[in-house]
């Protein structure tokens, strides 16, 4: 690929948010930096080795943290506002898949089955022919589908899919578990790729008056007081930050010291005199001995493991180092 200056790159980005050329979503960190360098700075988080954002001037380039690792939004809340994703791109795609998927569409006998937790359901009256779809997202051309579940209302002409967890047509946004009341359709985009750790939908969104967070289901959270313009998402769908704040799992995270914050892995942080887990301080820990020892290789799942120089952890629990080095020793499978 050839070298380009990235100056010359962010003008043309401001001009037409749609043309990333010569980067495309999906396109991978060491082609990047094959085009414009190394980065500035890049994000402590990471994901198998590669950190989560790459950062050139006053724009971040962030990849999913699930292989292989893609370009997935340019995003900046310096002096410029921008946000892009591949969201403007046609995820639906017409239905091929006879294999059934755990929560994804696929075609039998002539018909569309919906893959779900506990039994397989058909698609009742729709034509393979008219089905497109992308994962648990779905159209025909008179419907609109989430998994099995037919979207009432929802307008297929306009409809299309943001990420994992959130889709919209002219008139609302949709997520796996129901719609958004209220939202700005003009102005709604979303932060992250809506997919967590276990694979399950989750994401940051925002219009120009709120911010909104979805775990997967029960009812989108409108995180208030959160500062709308410089309002970001941290990349793993867990963790976000505005001008003030840290937000974990779509709540402030308190007393955070936004200066000294710094994200670990597996849900720690931890600042110049804190340290947390996920949304909440763990009491007593010492922030400068503090170390995460979940293998990077953890399953999803499996819980989280941490020890200071004084005391060791399972997730934010304190416990005795006898069974901290069982369950440690569990997770690496020894």
């Amino acid at each position: 690929m050839m070298k380009q200056d990235f100056t010359i790159w962010r003008n043309q980005i401001l001009q037409n948010p749609r043309d990333i050329s010569p980067l495309k979503f999906g396109i991978s960190q060491d082609e990047v930096i094959e085009i414009f360098g190394k980065p500035d700075a890049v994000s402590t988080m990471r994901s198998g080795g590669k950190p989560l954002i790459l950062k050139y001037q006053d724009i971040e380039l962030h990849f999913d943290r699930k292989a292989p690792h893609g370009l997935s939004l340019v995003y900046s809340d310096d002096e410029i506002e921008l946000s892009i994703t591949d969201h403007h791109e046609e995820l639906l795609r017409p239905i091929t898949s006879t294999e059934p998927v755990d929560n994804e569409f696929f075609l039998r006998d002539g018909a569309v089955y919906f893959s779900g937790l506990y039994e397989n359901g058909l698609l009742k009256g729709v034509p393979p022919d008219d089905f497109s779809c992308w994962h648990y997202w779905g159209k025909t051309s008179t419907a609109c589908f989430m998994g099995g579940i037919r979207l009432r209302g929802a307008d297929p002409a306009s409809f299309r899919v943001l990420n994992f967890a959130y889709a919209m047509d002219k008139t609302a946004v949709y997520t796996t578990s129901g719609r958004i009341p209220d939202a700005e359709l003009a102005a709604f985009q979303v932060l992250d790729n809506g997919q967590n750790d276990s694979a399950a939908p989750q994401g940051y969104a925002k219009d120009s008056r709120q911010v909104y967070f979805h775990n997967g289901y029960g009812k989108v959270k409108i995180i208030k007081g959160a500062k709308v313009a410089s309002f970001r998402s941290l990349g793993d769908t867990y963790f976000a930050r505005d001008e003030k704040r840290i937000y974990a799992y779509g709540k402030q995270l308190p007393k955070a010291d936004l200066p000294s914050w710094e994200l670990l892995r597996h849900w720690y942080s931890r600042d110049a005199k804190r340290v947390y887990y996920l949304n909440r301080e763990i009491k007593g820990a010492d922030r400068n001995s503090f170390t995460v020892c979940t293998p990077l290789d953890a399953p999803p799942l499996a819980d989280h493991m941490a020890r200071d120089r004084n005391h060791f952890y399972q997730n934010d629990e304190m416990i005795e180092e006898p069974l901290w080095l069982e369950r440690l020793q569990a997770i690496q499978g020894k």
